[in-house]
């Protein structure tokens, strides 16, 4: 079902859509900006993260999703 057959099922003016990535430059800013603790990378340029994150002195790991690989297929 299409999100805005959702949203005018449920009565939803404005639906909110969330997306699952961001441009570099705001990644690293946000993560500058909060200093988490650790980060958990699901997806991606894993590689690439993973060593920003090291730079900036965060503890970060890249997780493996059961299934993730098989959805492009």
């Amino acid at each position: 079902m299409q999100v805005r057959q959702r949203a005018k099922q449920k009565g939803v003016e404005l639906p909110l859509i969330l997306s699952d990535h961001a441009d570099w430059p705001d990644l690293l800013h946000t993560l500058k900006q909060i200093s988490p603790k650790e980060v958990w990378i699901t997806h991606g340029r894993e590689d690439a993260l993973l060593h920003a994150c090291n730079k900036l002195g965060i503890e970060a790991r890249a997780l493996s999703l059961v299934g993730y690989e098989e959805e492009a297929e």
